[in-house]
C-alpha cells in the first residue's frame, strides 16, 4: 500500500512523472485520517443548512458562515441507533434541533469514504450549550431592544377600561387559540366582544415574518376602525419552539404598534422578549381570556355599586324631602285661599276706583266737548268768509299773469315766423335762384346726376321738368 510519505513526492528518480489510480489516493487519506482521529470523538459548532430523514437515519447538510461569507461546508450523518438516542435524549425539543437554521453543538466521529468523501457521523447534541447559545443570543436582543428605547414603549399606551375591539394574532386550530376563544366567548357573565382574527404561524422558520406580518395588517386594521388591544398568542411548547418570540424583529414589530399588545404566550418559567416589550403578558392563552373579562367584570362591579350608591342616595334624599314636601303640601292647600281673599278684596277696591276715576273723566271729556263744539260754531260762520275773499284776489290774480305769459309768447312766435320767411327758401327763390331736384331730393352735387335723368326744377313763379343731355363739374372746367 501507498504510504503518505510516498504521496508527498510524484516524481520518481530521473524526474519521471509517478501516476497514482484515484482509489489508491483515497486509501491514503482514509488511513492518514484514521491515524490522526483515531476514531475520538471531537466536539463541534456548526449550522444546520439543510436536514433530511431517510428512513431511521438522518442527514445534515452543516456549514459554518461569517459575515455571510462561507467558511466550510460538511456533510453529517446520524445513523438509525444513534438518532433514536438522540431523540430521546432532546425530547420535546427534538424537532426544533433539527431544523434548518439552527447552530448546535455536537460531539462526531470523522469518516471518509472513498465514493461519498469526508463526512461526520453525529453521536451526540449537547441541548445545553445550544438552550446557553440562545441565552446569549436573547440577552443581546434585549440589549438592542433597551438601546433602540423599544422596552416599555407599548406598555405606555392608554387601555380601555372595558376593551370592546380585539385583534387576535394566532395559528388557528391550535390548542392555545381554541382555549382562548373558548373561554372568552363561553364566560359565566354573557359578556360579548367584536373580535378579529389574523391567522399566523406561531414556530419553524417562518413564523418571525408571519407574525410581523400579521401585526402590520392588525396596525392597518386600527388606523381604519376603533382598536382596544392587539392580542399574541401561542399554547406552550419546548424552549426552542418558544425562541421565536425573541426575535429582534418581531419584538421591534410589537415595539411600534400604536395598540396595546397583550402577550399569551404559554410557558411559565420564563418570559419572552415579546412579553418584555408588549403592553400586558399572561402566562397562557386562557389567562389572557381571564385578563379580558376580568376588566369586564370589575367595570360591571362598578357600574353596580356606583348604582346601588346612586339608589341609596336617591332614597335617602326622598325620605328627607318627604317631610318637606309635606309640609309645602298644607301651605299650598292654605295659602292660596287667603291669598284668593286677599286680591278679591284688592279687585273690588280697584274697581270702585276705576268706576269714580272714570265718572271723573267723562264730566270733564263732556264739558271740554260743549267748549269746542261752540268754536266750531262761531268758526264755521266765519272762516268762509275770509276763504271767498281770498279765492277772489287769488282769482285776479291768475287772470293776469294768464294774460301776461300770452302776451309773451305771442310776440316770441312772431320774431320766429319772421325769422323762418328770411331763411326759408321763397325768399331764396324770390332772387332768382332755382331748386332742382331728382325723384324728390334737392340736387347739390352735379356728380350725383346721370346723363338722361328726368329732374324737377322749382322757381318762384311754379316748376318745369327737364332731362340732362350733359354733366359738367367745376374741377373738369378747371382741368380743361
Amino acid at each position: 500500500m501507498t504510504s503518505p510519505s510516498q504521496l508527498s513526492s510524484n516524481a520518481a528518480p530521473g524526474g519521471e512523472r509517478k501516476v497514482f489510480p484515484l482509489s489508491g489516493i483515497t486509501r491514503s487519506v482514509g488511513k492518514m485520517l484514521d491515524e490522526r482521529a483515531g476514531g475520538r470523538l471531537f466536539w463541534i459548532r456548526a449550522e444546520i443548512s439543510q436536514c433530511s430523514f431517510s428512513g431511521k437515519h438522518a442527514y445534515l447538510d452543516l456549514v459554518e458562515e461569517r459575515d455571510g461569507a462561507r467558511l466550510a461546508q460538511v456533510r453529517g450523518t446520524i445513523w438509525g441507533s444513534r438518532l433514536a438516542e438522540i431523540r430521546e435524549a432532546l425530547g420535546a425539543e427534538f424537532e426544533e434541533v433539527l431544523k434548518p437554521g439552527r447552530e448546535i453543538v455536537f460531539g462526531a466521529h470523522m469518516a471518509f469514504h472513498a465514493v461519498y468523501g469526508f463526512s461526520l457521523n453525529v453521536q451526540q447534541i449537547d441541548l445545553d450549550a445550544l438552550l446557553g447559545e440562545m441565552e446569549r443570543r436573547r440577552k443581546e436582543t434585549l440589549e438592542a431592544l433597551k438601546r433602540k428605547g423599544a422596552v416599555g414603549r407599548n406598555a405606555q399606551l392608554p387601555f380601555a377600561e372595558v376593551p370592546q375591539r380585539v385583534i387576535l394574532i394566532g395559528s388557528d386550530g391550535t390548542a392555545g387559540h381554541t382555549d382562548f376563544l373558548a373561554h372568552l366567548r363561553g364566560n359565566a357573565w354573557g359578556f360579548k366582544m367584536d373580535l378579529g382574527c389574523i391567522g399566523a404561524s406561531v414556530q419553524g422558520a417562518s413564523a418571525v415574518p408571519s407574525l410581523v406580518a400579521a401585526l402590520h395588517k392588525a396596525g392597518r386594521a386600527a388606523l381604519k376602525t376603533q382598536v382596544d388591544a392587539v392580542i399574541l398568542l401561542r399554547g406552550g411548547g419546548a424552549k426552542l419552539d418558544l425562541d421565536v418570540f425573541n426575535d429582534l424583529t418581531l419584538c421591534l414589530a410589537i415595539a411600534a404598534m400604536d395598540v396595546p399588545v397583550i402577550t399569551g404566550i404559554g410557558h411559565e418559567t420564563d418570559h419572552s422578549l415579546a412579553d418584555v416589550v408588549a403592553h400586558t403578558f399572561c402566562k397562557t392563552p386562557t389567562a389572557v381570556a381571564d385578563f379580558l373579562l376580568d376588566r369586564m367584570v370589575d367595570f360591571d362591579s362598578a357600574v353596580g355599586r356606583e348604582g346601588r350608591a346612586v339608589a341609596a342616595e336617591c332614597r335617602a334624599q326622598l325620605s328627607e324631602q318627604s317631610g318637606w314636601i309635606q309640609g309645602c303640601r298644607a301651605l299650598l292647600s292654605e295659602r292660596p285661599l287667603s291669598h284668593v281673599r286677599r286680591q278679591r278684596s284688592e279687585l273690588y277696591n280697584g274697581a270702585n276706583g276705576v268706576v269714580r276715576r272714570t265718572r271723573t273723566a267723562i264730566a270733564e271729556r263732556k264739558s271740554k266737548l260743549v267748549s269746542f263744539k261752540t268754536v266750531l260754531a262761531v268758526g264755521a260762520i266765519q272762516q268762509p268768509v275770509g276763504w271767498r275773499k281770498g279765492l277772489s284776489e287769488l282769482e285776479l290774480g291768475i287772470q293776469r299773469e294768464a294774460i301776461r305769459q300770452l302776451t309773451q309768447q305771442e310776440e316770441r312766435i312772431g320774431h320766429m315766423k319772421n325769422t323762418l320767411a328770411l331763411l326759408g327758401p321763397g325768399a331764396t327763390l324770390k332772387r332768382g335762384f332755382s331748386i332742382t331736384r331728382d325723384q324728390g331730393k334737392a340736387i347739390l352735387d352735379v356728380n350725383s346726376l346721370e346723363v338722361g335723368a328726368v329732374v324737377e326744377t322749382e322757381l318762384k313763379s311754379g316748376t318745369f321738368t327737364s332731362q340732362v343731355l350733359s354733366v359738367s363739374s367745376k374741377e373738369d372746367e378747371q382741368a380743361s
